[in-house]
């Protein structure tokens, strides 16, 4: 793959990506990434953002001034250490660079493909939006977001759901806001199933359906939705954005745990005010999709 290759990844209407790599031999592992999310290839002529992936072994020669990190400073880029992939984004710009060994293994290679979506989730919390721990199901083209820890129903729920219903993604979502500040929100791929499941199902991650509520679900008699407060909603939200955006912190420097917590919050709060919220219960043989509708009058 050339440097003017790569693929396209674009999300709402104010980020559109352009992922591609210097080096020959992460190209296999680039392309099986484009193949799990579906994304187009071709140039970067377009692309309002960009990714250039890097092989560590040669990344002295394409980046001289971040290979030995401090001589950049000058330039604002900002580094982060995820161990499987270094990222360094430029402030006020719109490149970032990942550097990353080949990998050797299924498993090395997923782990490396999320970890490369750190800089597009880095743009979507500083524009308002957020990853989200959950499920996407859609009725109608409207979106609800089924969210829950892991193990809890999530894709049972999208398994269950009648012919009228769509499951678009069980276990991450990505939330953006547009221009006029409404919510979208997009599937993402479920990575674990490629880790314990030898999984070849692909997502479309492009496309995107507005979102109308988000339901926590938990385990109950009777299938029963419950409206939340805007200040629980908020915290709920909060917590299911985080449980997809911690596995980027592991190494993160104080500061920016602290800094990506506030806009996250701040992020949850706005998105609280604005997409109602429901605690949902669900029973193993019911019918909680016709809670759904109840409530949202569908």
């Amino acid at each position: 793959m050339s440097m003017q290759e790569g693929y396209h990844l674009r999300l709402g209407g104010q980020h559109d990506w352009h992922i591609a790599s210097r080096s020959a031999d992460l190209a296999p592992w680039l392309k099986k990434a484009g193949t799990i999310m579906e994304l187009k290839s071709g140039p970067s002529s377009a692309a309002q953002f960009r990714i250039m992936c890097a092989d560590n072994k040669d990344f002295a020669a394409h980046y001289p001034h971040l290979a030995t990190f401090g001589a950049g400073d000058e330039e604002k880029w900002k580094y982060h250490d995820m161990k499987t992939v270094k990222a360094w984004q430029r402030e006020g710009h719109e490149e970032a660079v990942c550097s990353l060994d080949p990998p050797e293994d299924e498993e090395a290679g997923i782990i490396a493909m999320w970890y490369l979506l750190y800089p597009v989730y880095c743009r979507v919390i500083q524009g308002g939006g957020m990853p989200f721990h959950s499920a996407l199901i859609e009725h109608e083209g409207k979106g609800v977001l089924l969210a829950a820890k892991g193990g809890t129903g999530k894709s049972t729920c999208s398994r269950r759901i009648p012919g009228h219903w769509k499951a678009l993604c069980d276990d991450e979502a990505c939330i953006l806001t547009d221009k006029a500040g409404s919510y979208r929100v997009h599937p993402f791929p479920t990575w674990s199933d490629y880790l314990w499941k030898q999984s070849e199902k692909t997502w479309n991650v492009e496309s995107a359906v507005p979102l109308h509520a988000v339901f926590f679900i938990h385990q109950a008699e009777e299938d029963a939705a419950e409206p939340l407060g805007q200040g629980e909603a908020a915290i709920m939200m909060n917590e299911a954005a985080t449980q997809v955006w911690r596995k980027y912190l592991r190494k993160a420097s104080d500061e920016l745990k602290r800094a990506s917590a506030v806009q996250m919050f701040e992020n949850a709060c706005a998105m609280a005010v604005g997409i109602p919220a429901y605690k949902l219960g669900v029973r193993l043989d019911g019918r909680f999709w016709e809670e759904i509708e109840r409530v949202l009058r569908w």
